[in-house]
């Protein structure tokens, strides 16, 4: 049963305002200070404290009094202030969705910054860059922007920042689907709450990680988790995070399937909701407590609470909510067998649908005029640079003219010099534009890729990896509501065959975020796959042998994952093995991954030319590498790949 979390995951990305330089007050006790101002520096403080509040209420308030502080900032030179005030220019073009203008301002912000070494500042400044480049999805540069960020922190020594930064790093690993590492950095921002004694930011963190261990199936985790943030939001009396954390809790407990548990949780859930008139977690809850009666084997029950969940949403519009309800709605009637309504429930489900797809149409469209108007900027900029260097040329020339003629006497000998030099910054030029053309398709080329690889990964990610979820729901309702055992068992090899589907598409997807991946993050994964592969089954052993760091680009990356995991699959079905072992090193200045069992072994005449075998040989061609296989019956099976090292541009 899938749950519907109240918050799938607490995503904390911290937006840091301007300056903290008094707390949280009203716009007009802060106008009222204006006028009592001793000097400068207060009059600049209130202003940027005013033009906060305002970012809030009203972005053309808010920019008058920042274009205040810019200006008697400016006037009285006080570096740190402006650089306060441009960053809030930055918060509100953010506000704005002026993303690239954003970028610029706060570029200009850290430029100054940088020179008189203003720490507070360029935290603040790379943290925010930080959540633009997450925003866009481009997650090394939003990654590489948090980690400088959080490395300021730790020299200033400010622990809520280092906390934050942590946090947010953790954030970028989940979206890009890296949980083991999202999980790393969650729990180190929860330690550094708890020691600061900030439980509200622990709660937070606690909850961030039960949400990675529930997405992951691993249950008890997420309970364990969804318990501590629970206690903390009861001690604090936090009623609106209590029925977050109820909600969870629930959810947690129907993935272990103790059904009285999770709809005592639900209920509690409800009723804290209804008394803080959250409606959205309401509706929520009552799609939840449906479904589990479902899941539960207790359909009767079910119609009553999702009649009252259509009803809050429509009452209050909740369009993100309708899409999940008609769905179910239509499944829940189906199994019911009343086709009218299960089809006119389909109807409507298929129209928010439709219309979804739509929107994610126009997003991709405004994407691709944003990469359109990214690559005019560098075109102009580099034919700004062209021009430049033709200045600089013509004003060499007119020196060299007016030392010919002040020099009289020396004309002949002149003469000979100026043409030698013409010859020289001619053939500089020639140079000049030769490179020029070379980098403009440079990037020409690698944006294309780049918007190739960014469009064919959401492809997959949001449209096979949303059908191939959608399909594996609808087999196991079937598979549910089956009699005869041998088709319920079909039904459940194919959502299983599904899942495995899913479990390449995500490798897949991994694989292709990033322009090169480090060799310790395949061997993890290759881990993982084992453990899977033969159940907590001993035998299988990865002996990495290499004491420098390798990079892998991403097609070497999944080519020799797949081989791996070819080979263990193979092996699991045909060998009858003790040990099946992955040793990798280097030979003169080559990669080298042996994969080796102790099994039965096979008579490569016979079996040398299978599909499998094939496909192997050839993942290797496509990354110019290096495939040998040896077996003999009773010795066991040998296969040996070989790559050249960091090599990650090979595609």
């Amino acid at each position: 049963m899938k749950k519907l979390s109240t918050i799938i995951l607490h995503v904390s990305l911290t937006f840091w305002s301007g300056c903290m330089l008094y707390g949280q007050t009203k716009v007009d006790s802060l106008n009222a200070i204006i006028e009592t101002a001793p000097n400068a520096r207060s009059s600049i403080e209130t202003y940027l404290n005013i033009s906060r509040e305002w970012l809030i209420l009203n972005h053309d308030s808010a920019e008058v009094f920042i274009k205040k502080s810019l200006s008697l900032s400016e006037r009285f030179e006080e570096e740190e202030y402006y650089i306060e005030a441009l960053n809030q220019y930055g918060n509100l073009q953010q506000r704005r969705y002026q993303q690239d203008e954003a970028l610029q301002t706060y570029a200009r912000a850290i430029e100054r910054a940088e020179k008189i070494d203003y720490k507070p500042g360029l935290a603040k400044l790379y943290n925010n860059v930080a959540l633009i480049y997450t925003e866009k999805g481009d997650f090394p540069e939003a990654l590489e922007e948090f980690t400088k960020a959080t490395q300021i922190e730790e020299d200033l020594d400010n622990q809520e920042g280092i906390a934050q930064g942590l946090n947010n790093i953790g954030v970028v690993f989940y979206y890009q689907g890296d949980y083991d590492k999202s999980l790393e950095y969650f729990v180190e921002s929860v330690k550094v709450h708890e020691a600061m004694g900030n439980m509200l930011s622990a709660k937070q963190g606690y909850n961030n990680i039960g949400a990675i261990n529930e997405a992951l199936q691993q249950y008890d985790s997420a309970l364990v988790y969804y318990k501590r943030a629970m206690k903390i939001s009861e001690d604090l009396g936090d009623r609106a995070e209590m029925g977050i954390a109820y909600n969870n809790v629930a959810g947690a407990y129907s993935g272990l399937k103790q059904w009285q548990e999770s709809e005592k949780f639900y209920r509690l859930a409800m009723a804290t909701n209804r008394e803080n008139g959250d409606n959205h977690s309401l509706a929520l809850n009552y799609m939840n407590l449906a479904s589990l009666y479902i899941a539960a084997g207790k359909s009767s029950s079910a119609e009553a609470f999702f009649l009252e969940a259509e009803k809050l949403i429509a009452d209050y519009d909740f369009k993100n909510l309708a899409y999940d309800l008609y769905g179910k709605i239509a499944d829940y009637y189906a199994l019911s067998e009343r086709y009218p309504k299960a089809y006119a429930y389909s109807q409507k489900y298929q129209s928010l649908k439709d219309s979804i797809f739509n929107e994610s149409k126009a997003k991709a469209i405004a994407e691709t005029e944003a990469l359109y108007e990214t690559e005019k900027k560098e075109r102009e900029l580099a034919e700004n640079k062209a021009a430049l260097a033709q200045q600089d040329l013509k004003v060499q020339e007119q020196r060299w003219y007016l030392a010919l003629l002040s020099a009289g006497v020396f004309i002949l000998i002149f003469i000979t010099v100026i043409i030698y030099r013409q010859q020289q910054l001619k053939r500089k030029q020639l140079e000049k534009e030769a490179l020029l053309k070379e980098e403009l398709a440079k990037a020409e080329l690698k944006q294309n890729m780049e918007a190739q690889r960014v469009r064919i990964s959401r492809d997959l990610h949001d449209h096979i990896g949303t059908q191939l979820t959608i399909i594996s729901s609808e087999v196991d309702n079937l598979a549910y509501v089956e009699q005869d055992g041998k088709r319920k068992e079909e039904y459940e090899h194919i959502s299983d065959q599904v899942r495995d589907t899913m479990a390449q598409l995500r490798e897949t997807i991994w694989a292709m975020n990033n322009d090169s991946i480090k060799l310790q993050m395949l061997v993890a994964k290759l881990q993982e796959f084992g453990a899977k592969a033969l159940r907590g089954r001993p035998g299988f052993e990865i002996e990495n042998h290499l004491e420098s760091e390798v990079e892998l680009g991403p097609a070497q990356t999944i080519n020799i994952y797949r081989i791996c995991q070819e080979a263990l699959v193979n092996a699991i079905k045909h060998a009858d093995f003790n040990t099946f072992k992955i040793r990798i090193m280097e030979e003169e200045g080559s990669l080298v991954f042996e994969i080796q069992d102790d099994g039965r072994g096979m008579d490569l005449s016979e079996h040398g030319n299978g599909y499998g075998l094939l496909n192997m040989k050839e993942r290797m061609q496509q990354i110019n590498g290096q495939f040998e296989m040896s077996s003999e019956r009773g010795k066991g099976t040998q296969i040996r790949l070989k790559l050249k090292k960091n090599t990650t541009s090979v595609v």
